[in-house]
């Protein structure tokens, strides 16, 4: 089966498995016309080949639980879990290389990124509600929380010297008395 089936089959069980979850990002999500779209790009980009449809897929299918970060927190974990269940069933190999790159942040024990970030945060939706894996949950909370707190330090040095910046445009802090 080509990499393009396997995902249009991923989308698809995805779509069918949180139809019935009352949410509206959920049925946004559930709604993906994956087929349709597939025959759009064949229709407007004559030129475009099998790989590049598969490899826009596919980035679409890795942001997918990006996505399911906007999903209302009483239906996230479900919709996280019947993603990595679509997932699992159609194209187990992405969940392989997912895993590894999980690994690869749970070993240098810091988020380098965006990317990362969520990847971590999917797992902890997927993870949600299963005591047995509290510890693991407790691990990945620190991730995110480390991760999260550099990013506000960062936002606030930003701030800071672009107030500092504008403070030299117009010739310096006004004088003490």
């Amino acid at each position: 089966m080509s990499k393009i089936e396997k995902l249009c089959k991923a989308y698809e069980q995805f779509g069918r498995l949180i139809a019935a979850i009352p949410d509206e990002k959920a049925k946004e999500l559930a709604g993906i016309d994956v087929r349709g779209f597939i025959a759009e790009v064949a229709k407007n980009h004559a030129g475009a080949t099998p790989s590049q449809i598969a490899a826009g897929l596919e980035q679409g299918w890795r942001e997918t639980p990006r996505l399911i970060g906007r999903v209302a927190d009483a239906w996230r974990p479900a919709v996280a879990k019947a993603w990595t269940d679509a997932t699992a069933n159609e194209y187990p190999e992405f969940l392989t290389r997912e895993r590894v790159q999980l690994q690869k942040i749970l070993d240098r024990g810091k988020i380098r990124n965006g990317a990362e970030f969520y990847r971590v945060q999917h797992e902890i939706d997927v993870l949600t509600g299963r005591s047995a894996l509290m510890a693991e949950l407790q691990v990945l909370y620190a991730l995110v929380e480390a991760y999260q707190s550099r990013r506000l330090q960062a936002a606030s040095l930003t701030r800071i010297s672009k107030a500092m910046d504008r403070t030299a445009a117009i010739g310096g802090p006004p004088p003490r008395k």
